[in-house]
């Protein structure tokens, strides 16, 4: 949302004396916040949400009319270029609420809305005007009802503030500091607009008329992401690694939108008498943190650092974006820590699965799975390839699905080869392993051994000689689960065409499949005890979500007679023939090709020779 206006009845706010305090005491009494205890923070916490609710009514404009906007949502302004008719809905508002974050012109319109306000007289017979209109008959006792102004600014009136203490950089600042701000040079503009609402309360004449505050949120993310969107998108289009815009050490302070909102929330319920609030969360991951967990949970697991001139090539990096990336700030939040119930408790690193989680929901990005059935030439094949296309899925069948293992198994045992013997000529020269070997993706160290890569591939090659070119269902499972599983299928979804065509086979892939995973990890290598709590996490939230991640939504059944199957068969090259008999054999080492499991599968399409045709 562009610039916002809560709009709420003249009985809603109370009039409030202001604490007339000099600065220094507001300052002191803002840091002793941080040391409230966590008992009693927790009850200022339970008392704000125990207060009885508040009726508003809210009115509002949108960053883009495409975006959908809450129901509650009393009336949306869509001419904002009419300043007078904007400025007459505004004063009818109890509250006014301006984020200046997303959109630069919105800067400029938030200082004159903050003139127009302080401007007592037109402010009063505006007020007046609406108030005759809308027949109220107590226009004194209105006038006494202070008007509220709040600005959601950004961290980036921070970006370029030297430490406290030269001698100790991991000092933070706090908003006590807010004096010493110095703004990143693309966000002037805003540090002007907060000095304009900051130096409202030092008016006399205005202190009981007109309450200003100015909430500096750190990077916002949370539901559709916002600011962090472009890294999500990138990772749940299957990009084969993130960019790290430098070199990904700078802190970038972040706050999830719902703790936003419980800030302004709480501000308007319990006008605070300090003029300055940061708001951000504790705990401040690195720009290489924060792409290194989206891409791992989300995508490959593989990130690129990049420079300035690379950086806007890529989709969704524009300056904004490129500045607040590249950010490197310490900054805590003081007055607002005991003040709210944080969305998340732990950093953005310890909730990358929730937050993943919230923007699939939020972007209705809801992936499809379907299985493809149907007796050799009744064309399943034409129509799997159609519903990918058309859905833009992933294409599993049997064959690919082995070459493409053997192919990938043996890709990597080369490069890993290369690289140990790169990294022992380095060692024979006198220099220490892994000196010239850089990484681009700058991946954590591999799980899976080049042993264990060499066993497996070994392990196909035997089990296709062995059964003339044929793998048993144990091990063609096995890799049909680990695609299933693969980050790509998880975002999207996938097609499989002709398997599985047993009832066994189904079952052990979809039933038993997490068994097999559990059996795999129990060769991994050792790790550190830490590791080793997190990777238990990590099971437990696997072996949940397994089931639910990979069962397939839909099932497409092909029917066809047996004469029909002839006529298209005798009308087809020698060479599709022997193709449809070698990924039969494939899909089916059993004769019992029709019988597929339907326990479970939620839908079932069959389509007869007839619609074929």
């Amino acid at each position: 949302m562009a610039g916002g206006a809560v709009d709420t009845t003249e009985d809603e706010l109370e009039d409030e004396e202001e604490v007339e305090e000099e600065d220094e005491v507001r300052e002191g009494e803002a840091m002793g916040e941080a040391h409230v205890s966590n008992e009693e923070r927790e009850k200022r916490v339970t008392e704000s949400e125990q207060e009885p609710p508040r009726k508003y009514e809210v009115i509002g404009t949108l960053l883009e009319y495409v975006y959908p906007y809450p129901e509650e949502v009393t009336r949306i302004i869509r001419d904002t270029d009419d300043r007078k008719d904007l400025l007459s809905e505004l004063m009818k508002c109890g509250v006014i609420i301006y984020d200046i974050t997303q959109d630069r012109s919105q800067v400029e319109e938030a200082s004159w809305v903050l003139q127009e306000s302080s401007d007592d007289d037109k402010a009063t017979k505006i007020s007046n005007k609406e108030n005759k209109r809308s027949k109220r008959s107590r226009t004194k006792e209105i006038a006494k009802i202070p008007r509220y102004f709040i600005l959601i600014s950004t961290i980036m009136t921070w970006a370029f503030t030297k430490p406290l203490d030269p001698e100790d950089p991991d000092l933070p600042l706090t908003e006590v500091d807010y004096r010493k701000r110095r703004a990143h040079p693309n966000f002037k503009e805003h540090l002007r607009c907060e000095r304009d609402v900051v130096i409202v309360k030092k008016n006399i004449k205005l202190k009981q008329k007109l309450k200003t505050l100015v909430i500096c949120c750190g990077v916002t993310y949370g539901e559709e992401q916002n600011d962090l969107h472009y890294l999500f998108k990138m990772a749940w289009l299957n990009e084969p690694f993130l960019p790290i815009i430098g070199n990904g050490e700078n802190r970038v302070p972040l706050l999830h939108i719902r703790d936003l909102v419980s800030i302004v929330s709480n501000v308007i319920r319990n006008w605070p008498t300090v003029r300055y609030i940061v708001a951000v969360e504790q705990g401040i991951a690195s720009q290489s943190a924060i792409v290194k967990e989206i891409s791992k949970e989300l995508t490959t697991g593989k990130v690129k650092r990049v420079g300035l001139e690379e950086s806007f090539l890529y989709p969704g990096i524009n300056q904004r974006i490129y500045d607040l990336m590249t950010v490197n700030l310490n900054i805590d939040p003081v007055f607002v820590l005991e003040r709210i119930r944080w969305h998340f408790d732990t950093p953005f690193t310890d909730n990358i699965r929730a937050i993943i989680k919230e923007y699939k929901a939020w972007r209705e990005l809801r992936p499809i799975r379907i299985i493809v059935l149907g007796p050799p030439a009744s064309g399943k094949t034409r129509v799997a390839r159609f519903l990918v296309e058309h859905y833009h899925l992933h294409y599993i069948n049997v064959e690919n699905l082995i070459n493409d293992t053997i192919k990938n198994l043996s890709v990597e045992i080369e490069k890993r080869t290369a690289t140990i013997e790169k990294e022992d000529e380095g060692e024979e020269r006198g220099r220490p392993r892994g000196v010239d070997v850089e990484r681009e993706d700058d991946n954590e160290e591999e799980s899976v051994t080049l042993e264990e890569l060499q066993q497996q591939l070994d392990e196909i090659r035997n089990n296709l000689a062995r059964n003339d070119g044929l793998l048993d269902d144990v091990i063609l499972n096995k890799l049909f689960l680990k695609r299933l599983w693969s980050k790509d299928c998880l975002n999207q979804g996938y097609v499989l065409d002709g398997y599985p065509k047993t009832y066994e086979q189904a079952r052990m892939l979809f039933e038993h499949g997490e068994e097999m995973i559990e059996e795999e990890e129990e060769r991994d290598v050792e790790v550190e005890e830490e590791e080793e709590e997190e990777r238990e996490d990590r099971e437990t939230f696997e072996d949940i979500s397994l089931k639910a991640s990979i069962m397939p939504e839909l099932v497409v059944v092909l029917e066809a007679s047996d004469n029909f199957l002839i006529e298209r068969i005798i009308d087809l090259p020698e060479k599709e023939i022997q193709d449809i008999i070698h990924i039969n054999n494939n899909n089916n080492n059993n004769n019992n090709n029709n019988k597929i499991i339907e326990k479970g599968i939620p839908m079932i399409i069959r389509l007869s020779n007839s619609s074929m045709k």
